[in-house]
């Protein structure tokens, strides 16, 4: 199993651009952050989705191992039974500035948006309007 992504897919997940001003980009990444930050996904997007950083418990809901080079990865369900609101994991390891963040829940909300797109150029762009959209909304987190 490979261990990093295709460089193409790292190079447009790289190439998103957070909306967060310049001195905000770098600050570190809490859980509640995090989650008040989903929840602005989610309303953009209109997908909704339960954020979990506990890898272990994403790994045993899901049955499939948590691969450490992941930064986020989104559960949709199996085909047959897909869940209401999918699941989606942040390694906190890997995703630890406010700027990653973005990245990592642009990439995987826009997987929950246009699954059948995959990593082609045209899925980072809807990664990158829902990101611009996000920077569009002016509440301040709680």
């Amino acid at each position: 199993m490979a261990d990093r992504a295709h460089p193409v897919t790292e190079q447009r997940h790289a190439d998103l651009r957070s909306p967060l001003p310049e001195h905000e980009r770098a600050l570190p990444v809490d859980v509640s952050w995090l989650r008040w930050r989903a929840k602005q996904f989610a309303a953009v997007s209109q997908r909704n989705f339960h954020p979990t950083t506990d890898l272990a418990k994403y790994a045993a809901i899901t049955g499939m191992p948590y691969l450490s080079h992941y930064a986020a990865q989104v559960y949709l369900g199996p085909k047959t039974a897909r869940l209401k609101v999918p699941l989606m994991a942040i390694n906190l390891a890997l995703v630890t500035t406010r700027e990653e963040a973005d990245r990592a829940l642009a990439h995987e909300t826009m997987h929950l948006v246009v699954p059948s797109y995959g990593h082609k150029a045209a899925a980072f762009a809807r990664a990158q309007l829902l990101l611009d959209k996000v920077g569009q909304l002016t509440v301040a987190p709680v």
